[in-house]
């Protein structure tokens, strides 16, 4: 006879937590800010105590930016034929990171607090996607789509803004539409590193 299947209750295993700790985070960050972000609140939420949290990150802001990186998609470089649309679809996958987080406060605004963006810029997600954007458009360069002189920065500066200003600061969707004619008009006319440009 088969022995009955033992039921655990209780904070979760060891190899579960750090995963539900960044949920937590990441539920607290839309929930109260950043600002007002509490470790004991994730804490108990969790059903942990603050010093399994402190073990894994040694500060608040290396805590959200590892809840940021794990909530963040990631996602493939385009690679559609066309310039335009690769860069629709990488800031599709922008804004679709953005606008899964419905609450009070959009987690991506933790992003400006100068002890998560450094974490983030510096091998996280920014850095990543940023890369992906980079790779692109140096794509575009080379089969002539782009010319060589293209401020690659500047058309990823703008479509990053512009899909976090409507996603954060006007709380309104991001439509397709919008990304293909924004992405249309910096390929069409892109704009150009000056001659003293690295």
């Amino acid at each position: 006879m088969p022995e009955p299947q033992r039921i655990t209750r209780g904070r979760p295993q060891d190899e579960d937590l750090t995963g539900h700790i960044l949920a937590a985070t990441l539920d607290e960050l839309m929930d109260q800010g950043y600002a007002a972000l509490r470790i004991e609140r994730v804490a108990a939420a969790v059903g942990c105590g603050k010093t399994a949290i402190y073990r894994r990150w040694a500060t608040k802001g290396e805590l959200v930016a590892a809840a940021m990186n794990h909530g963040t998609t990631i996602g493939a470089i385009p690679d559609t034929g066309s310039i335009a649309e690769d860069l629709v679809a990488h800031a599709r996958q922008n804004a679709k990171n953005q606008g899964q987080h419905a609450g009070n406060h959009n987690p991506y605004t933790a992003m400006v607090a100068p002890e998560v963006h450094e974490i983030l810029w510096d091998g996280g997600f920014l850095a990543q996607r940023r890369d992906m954007g980079r790779t692109l458009l140096a794509r575009a360069i080379e089969r002539e789509e782009l010319p060589g002189d293209t401020d690659v920065d500047a058309i990823l500066d703008t479509l990053a803004g512009f899909v976090l200003y409507r996603n954060t600061i006007r709380r309104e969707p991001v439509s397709e539409q919008d990304l293909r004619e924004l992405a249309q008009a910096l390929t069409a006319a892109p704009p150009r590193r000056g001659p003293s440009a690295q």
